[in-house]
């Protein structure tokens, strides 16, 4: 059976088009960002980067898990919607905080933030995507996360973000990936009522063979 991007349900492409979003303006500034933390941040070293990055990932590692499960003891998605939706007003609240960051413990505390933010956003996001992905196309829809949402997202942000950088100097990209996740937030409202409709529907064809006669 062929599959094509017309056939995909309006919820995943909405999904996939805010995981392209939120990838792209976290690309916008992530690979030159040790430049960026070297330059301005006063008595910042490589070894700072590498700080940096551990607590990042430590603090996004110890709550990813425990708040996926938290997700999954849920019935329903607005737990998830809440969930992902404060990870995204945090991940933009920490774009915009770059612009102010000047001392070593200031560039700590945005990156605890993040982790946060990260854990909040992937965990909820697989739980949503997963809901409302074409079993039939399963394989098709989760290679256009991969592909569109993480591998051509990324390059694109890297590329531009670069070239922006070069041009205009760091606190355009930042500004500007602040912008995409709070244009990423205008995607999440847009997405809510189309996720209590299609969860609707769902819980009531269950209803509906549970009562229907054997």
């Amino acid at each position: 059976m062929n599959f094509s991007l017309s056939a995909i349900n309006k919820s995943i492409k909405i999904l996939l088009f805010f995981l392209f979003v939120i990838n792209t303006a976290a690309a916008l500034w992530t690979p030159i960002f040790s430049v960026y933390i070297i330059g301005h941040v006063i008595g910042a070293t490589l070894a700072t980067v590498g700080v940096m990055s551990v607590i990042y990932s430590l603090i996004r590692a110890v709550l990813q898990i425990p708040i996926a499960k938290h997700l999954d003891a849920q019935a329903g998605e607005k737990d998830d919607f809440f969930v992902i939706f404060s990870g995204i007003l945090i991940a933009a609240v920490c774009s915009f905080s770059l612009l102010l960051i000047q001392q070593i413990w200031q560039l700590g505390l945005v990156q605890v933030f993040w982790g946060v933010a990260d854990a909040c956003t992937m965990a909820a996001y697989y739980s949503i995507f997963s809901h409302h992905i074409d079993q039939k196309a399963a394989a098709f829809e989760w290679s256009l996360y991969s592909v569109g949402g993480i591998t051509v997202a990324m390059s694109i942000g890297g590329l531009i973000g670069g070239f922006a950088a070069q041009s205009f100097g760091f606190p355009v990209i930042f500004i500007a990936a602040g912008c995409m996740n709070v244009f990423a937030l205008i995607l999440l409202g847009i997405l809510y009522p189309q996720m209590k409709v299609m969860r609707t529907k769902k819980e009531q064809i269950v209803v509906e063979m549970t009562e229907s006669p054997k």
